[in-house]
């Protein structure tokens, strides 16, 4: 009984990974597309474009995880019905639940992958795809190494040696020279508030100040102070991480900074929660697919399975976005933004489980 039990789990598995493939192959297609547009811009060539886009192949799967959930099962489970394998091993003693529970195996196998995809593979291949992209288009003049970011704009420097929660740089040092090369002032900054949203201005918290004045070197310390800067918006990108790049641990600790600090927080809350829901939202669509398998074995064709489910999820991700940009504007809990899509689909598996068990009660 396992080895069967393992044998359908292992078909819902290699679903998965063929729709994988399939929806990873063609987003990237169109991204590669979208990519060779900036090819010859700087020193941006058409190897690193395909690096680019096999660098966002991890973000493709975590967009996708819940459409590759339902329709992989589907693929899978539909081909065993379409070969007798389900009836065959009805008649040798697997019982619907022992399918269930196979189902169910694969799920949390996804669960598990998409959980380790968005929390340790995701932030650094996205860094490093917006990290060598930006460097090659715009950034000769920066540097990104084991010591930190540098870069510099006429006569100013600026050195960062670490970025915290991947949103927030700290032990930062800023150089600014004269037209002689003489130091004019030098700063370091033990981190740097970019949650206002400005580019171009940054509010700099816990600085020291070294300066000449008539000759002499002053220090002085400010609490904060605010620092026009000569970064551009894709030269900020390189030392910090777009939100939708963040792990889920470091986006949960960015947004309990914002929170403590009584700063706006309600975007990446979002996010954090959304994250948190794709694996769920993945497994619960693998089961949302049964039903389009078991209630019509026999008069339903395999293709006509696919197109039931294609438009299932299709549905799925329209009613997520409504949701999410009707909840944004009237600011709705996070939480219930997130988790309502996937509550939606719980009840309608309630819902076609108790009519399948009405239809099969006597009388």
């Amino acid at each position: 009984m396992f080895i069967l039990q393992r044998y359908i789990g292992l078909s819902v598995l290699r679903g998965f990974v063929l729709l994988a493939l399939i929806m990873v192959s063609l987003f990237s297609i169109i991204l590669l597309i979208e990519e060779l547009d900036q090819v010859g811009t700087g020193n941006y060539h058409w190897l690193l474009a395909i690096k680019y886009v096999v660098l966002h192949a991890p973000k493709l799967l975590l967009d996708f995880a819940a459409f590759i959930g339902l329709v992989g099962s589907i693929l899978a489970l539909g081909s065993l019905a379409a070969h007798q394998e389900l009836v065959a091993l009805e008649t040798v003693g697997v019982a619907p639940r022992d399918v269930t529970n196979s189902v169910l195996f694969a799920a949390l196998i996804l669960m598990v992958l998409v959980l380790v995809n968005a929390q340790f593979v995701i932030p650094s291949t996205l860094q490093q795809a917006n990290v060598e992209k930006t460097l090659a288009v715009e950034g000769a003049g920066d540097f990104i190494g084991d010591a930190g970011y540098w870069a510099q704009s006429n006569h100013r420097f600026i050195h960062v040696n670490e970025v915290e929660n991947g949103r927030i740089p700290v032990d930062v040092e800023i150089f600014e020279f004269n037209d002689q090369h003489e130091l004019l002032r030098y700063l370091h900054v033990d981190r740097v508030d970019l949650s206002g949203g400005v580019e171009t201005e940054w509010m700099l918290l816990g600085v020291t100040v070294k300066q000449l004045v008539n000759g002499r070197l002053q220090v002085t310390r400010e609490e904060a102070m605010k620092w026009q800067s000569f970064l551009s918006a894709a030269q900020l990108g390189i030392i910090v991480s777009r939100p939708e790049a963040l792990s889920l641990t470091d986006l949960y600790q960015f947004v309990q900074g914002l929170k403590q600090r009584k700063e706006q927080s309600y975007r990446y809350e979002l996010l954090f929660w959304q994250k948190i829901m794709i694996p769920v939202s993945a497994a619960i669509m693998i089961f949302l697919g049964m039903p389009f398998v078991f209630g019509s074995q026999r008069t339903v064709s395999t293709g006509k399975r696919i197109t039931l489910g294609v438009l299932a999820g299709v549905t799925f991700y329209v009613v997520s976005q409504l949701i999410t940009h009707i909840g944004s504007l009237q600011h709705w809990s996070p939480v219930i933004i997130a988790t309502a899509p996937s509550g939606m689909v719980l009840v309608l598996l309630a819902v076609i489980k108790m009519r399948a068990a009405s239809k099969l009660s006597p009388g």
